[in-house]
């Protein structure tokens, strides 16, 4: 089982992404450096809670676009027979 996240955690990353979609990477070192400077979080812990989030989310919003290349190249090659 994964951890439970308190919604400011979730709204605070989604709103980051939706901010400053191609900055964020799934480097949590960097995310955390990224969250301390464009936000004006002054704890610790939400500050990595936060950065951990995105590398979650980021992660997450690869995998899917890797997902939907496969299934794309795979209807392809099934439609050409």
């Amino acid at each position: 089982m994964g951890s439970v996240r308190p919604s400011y955690i979730k709204n605070a990353a989604k709103n980051l992404i939706a901010l400053y979609p191609d900055t964020f990477t799934d480097d949590f070192e960097s995310n955390k450096r990224l969250v301390e400077q464009l936000t004006d979080v002054k704890a610790k812990k939400v500050r990595n809670r936060i950065a951990g989030y995105l590398v979650r989310l980021i992660r997450i919003d690869v995998a899917k676009e890797a997902h939907e290349a496969d299934e794309g190249g795979e209807e392809v090659d099934d439609m050409e027979m």
